[in-house]
């Protein structure tokens, strides 16, 4: 028998301190802007900006200390994800930030899992491809996948997937919903992703087929909900104790608000030197232009004020998060990130038909958030009638158990 070693490695002899990864994060954020149209034209972003984002060591920030990460918190993730995202690159600022939140997730799993990927290379880039659209068996020692999964962003730069699966057992009434972790190199990859936004992330569809799954390499996503994953056993830092779903949907949030800031900086920069189109007037000096200006960025403002008091309400009770508490940061994140799309509406209408060319940063930012936005996890109906639900006494709809 093969006794496998889950010790991990020591910790960084420097861990640096959150304001240097978001300074990282920004000197990053400008060359992502120079290769923007390059992964849009490849629909794929280019490795030399994920060998950058490693070699800034932001792909640590949330990893534990024990496997050579920084645990940092979330709202310092968060702020990573906004600087990414005023590239106005939202393909880049999804993936990378993806790679950086993936590395918590993984912490999640049981130890050896964790050995299997990090003892190896504490750098590696783990995609997901959450949605149980393939077919998931238990089998002697685990569980064997077969089927196709979509929209797995970053797959092409990762050396490993989590993959959602729905596992049915005898004598239960539901299904368990699990992650799977699989080496990238065991799965067929298919040129699928062609889309309005997010050109550039790679979401490809990855093909198993009757792929082994150790026991120690699945997690059920009712520990993840609930706050006592396997990994938070032995990862004790209170990041690793939150409610998956309600926690991590800032997630989502961070790039859509630096697309929002940075679309919105383009514009007034690029307004500045506009002329009406007949009079030759400057386009500056238009008071209902102005007047949606402090709309637009009040808008901003507010959505990001409503996302930091959330994960600042998230901080104060990491692991003994009441459900009250998760439906109330449900609903503030996908409040926040509809008010991030409907700026940047406004911000498209503003620029007229010269915003609808390839070109113009406003258009990709605006496309981009968009499809962020349309993340089911994101869905606003949901979030918004859980929460009505609760202030009415009225519980949960049990038709959505991911809180």
């Amino acid at each position: 028998m093969t006794v496998v070693d889950t010790r991990a490695p020591a910790a960084p002899v420097k861990i640096p301190a959150a304001t240097e990864l978001v300074s990282r994060a920004k000197a990053l954020a400008v060359r992502l802007r120079e290769r923007a149209v390059r992964a849009e034209r490849e629909r794929n972003i280019p490795q030399e900006s994920v060998d950058e984002y490693i070699a800034a060591g932001l792909i640590h920030t949330l990893q534990p200390k024990r496997w050579g990460g920084y645990e940092h918190d979330h709202e310092t993730m968060f702020d990573i994800a906004i600087e990414l995202g005023k590239s106005t690159c939202g393909s880049s600022a999804w993936c990378l930030n993806y790679l950086g939140d993936h590395a918590c997730i993984l912490a999640h799993f049981p130890d050896e899992a964790q050995h299997d990927v990090w003892s190896r290379n504490n750098a590696a880039c783990v995609a997901t491809s959450a949605a149980p659209t393939g077919k998931s068996e238990v089998a002697p020692g685990g569980y064997r996948l077969n089927g196709r999964w979509s929209w797995c962003s970053g797959l092409r730069h990762s050396q490993w997937i989590m993959i959602g699966g729905l596992v049915f057992r005898d004598g239960h009434d539901h299904p368990d919903m699990r992650l799977h972790l699989v080496p990238v190199s065991e799965c067929k990859q298919e040129d699928t992703w062609y889309s309005a936004g997010l050109r550039g992330t790679g979401s490809n569809t990855v093909v198993i087929d009757n792929v082994f799954v150790p026991e120690h390499r699945s997690v059920s996503f009712s520990t993840l909900r609930d706050a006592h994953s396997p990994g938070s056993q032995v990862n004790t830092n209170p990041i690793y104790r939150t409610p998956f779903i309600a926690v991590h949907s800032y997630a989502l949030l961070g790039p859509v608000l630096g697309l929002a800031r940075g679309g919105y900086s383009y514009f007034v920069e690029w307004t500045k030197g506009r002329k009406r189109t007949y009079t030759q007037l400057s386009l500056g000096e238009y008071v209902p232009l102005q007047q949606k200006l402090a709309e637009i960025s009040a808008q901003i403002d507010a959505a990001e004020l409503l996302a930091r008091r959330a994960l600042a309400t998230a901080r104060k009770d990491y692991s003994g998060m009441t459900l009250e508490t998760r439906v109330l940061l449900r609903r503030d994140f996908a409040y926040a990130i509809r008010s991030l799309r409907e700026a940047l509406d406004e911000l498209m209408k503003l620029s007229g038909s010269s915003g609808l060319m390839d070109g113009n940063p406003v258009q990709r930012c605006w496309r981009d958030a968009t499809a962020i936005a349309s993340h089911v996890v994101m869905n606003w109906d949901v979030p918004a009638e859980n929460f009505g639900r609760m202030e009415l006494g009225l519980g949960l709809n049990p038709a959505y158990p991911a809180f």
